[in-house]
């Protein structure tokens, strides 16, 4: 889906069971990575089709990504939203998000971690590497690469930004500073199939 200056568009994604079969039509990092983690919790997300309510600090990067594609479309069309239009596509997805999707947050930690996220955005955006004006080569990437010559399914994924000169970025939030070993560690399947 595509989010326009004039109304981002965010994706709903429910889960509903599948069969084995369907789940071996395609397959992509993070079921990988679920099915790695814990074959119950595989079972109980893409068997069945049973979610759980969001954590708090999932809806907050959720959202933080919502924004970061939201400014990197908006600049790969040649337009540089302002500061108050970013801000106002972080309270529509945080509101949209909120309403489609139960969260699990204690007594007034939303409120808290609403500001986190846009404080995180904030700084982002001042600090980025990323120059403003500099145009992504592409936004979203829709990637697949069929393996069934190798006896695998279909390996299928997202690329969030290609800039110039054709560098990945994959945007991630985290609610400490990253360390780099263990960054690796927990990504290493999605960086793997990129």
């Amino acid at each position: 889906m595509i989010a326009t200056l004039e109304q981002p568009v965010i994706e709903i994604r429910e889960n509903k069971p599948r069969t084995i079969d369907e789940l071996l039509t395609n397959v992509s990092a993070s079921r990988l990575s679920a099915f790695h983690q814990c074959r119950l919790k595989f079972y109980f997300r893409y068997v069945l089709g049973l979610s759980k309510p969001k954590s708090i600090a999932l809806h907050v990067g959720s959202i933080v990504h919502f924004v970061l594609k939201f400014w990197n479309r908006a600049r790969w069309k040649n337009k540089q939203p302002t500061l108050k239009t970013l801000h106002d596509v972080y309270s529509f997805g945080w509101a949209f998000g909120r309403e489609n999707q139960p969260i699990e947050a204690e007594p007034g930690e939303e409120d808290e971690e609403k500001k986190v996220g846009w404080r995180l955005l904030e700084t982002y955006f001042r600090e980025s590497p990323i120059a403003p004006d500099e145009k992504p080569e592409a936004v979203e990437v829709s990637l697949e690469v069929d393996l069934a010559k190798h006896g695998l399914p279909k390996l299928i994924g997202i690329i969030d930004l290609v800039r110039q000169g054709g560098r990945i970025v994959d945007f991630k939030t985290s609610g400490k500073t990253p360390d780099p070993e263990q960054a690796k560690h927990m990504n290493e399947i999605q960086t793997t199939a990129l």
